[in-house]
């Protein structure tokens, strides 16, 4: 199954310069990790980070699509956009991915940003990791030990670059 999902991230790497079913629409950046409040039983919704945000923009429309699998899942919601920055928990009836101990699932985050009207503005996607439970728990213990305080993120400015542009 590693070998699997392996051999999906690295396909999925050759389509890095891919801009999406929306060519023309000016890209948004996006950033999101997976922690253990994330997954599986919690069904906490992670932090989203964005860039680019263009002015005018009243929400955003989420996609979360399993790209690990044949039969891709997909998990859908609309937030409205208050900041660039999607809080953690922020999104009710998040679908917690939930990897087996030995799998982990690539997912592409998809983000379309909408005027009021409904009509896009921008489109971007990013793919992020989900690793199973207890993998992802250890590695947060492990961190813990090697960084005991951990230094709080800055907010993206207007001024800021993006991050991963799609």
């Amino acid at each position: 199954m590693v070998i699997a999902a392996l051999a999906v991230a690295t396909a999925v790497a050759g389509c890095a310069n891919d801009r999406g079913p929306h060519p023309n629409l000016p890209p948004i950046g996006s950033e999101m990790t997976f922690s253990s409040r994330n997954l599986c039983g919690e069904g906490v919704s992670p932090e989203i980070r964005l860039g680019r945000i263009p002015a005018g923009t009243a929400s955003y429309r989420l996609r979360l699509t399993n790209v690990s699998v044949l039969s891709a899942t997909r998990w859908e919601a609309t937030v409205g956009a208050e900041s660039p920055i999607i809080p953690e928990g922020a999104i009710a009836n998040f679908d917690a991915p939930c990897p087996g101990d030995q799998q982990i699932f690539v997912y592409r985050l998809e983000i379309m940003a909408l005027a009021g009207s409904g009509q896009p503005l921008a489109y971007g996607w990013n793919f992020v990791q989900a690793r199973s439970l207890s993998r992802q728990i250890d590695q947060e213990r492990e961190e813990l030990r090697q960084y005991p305080v951990r230094p709080e993120r800055p907010m993206p400015s207007a001024s800021s670059p993006p991050f991963f542009i799609r």
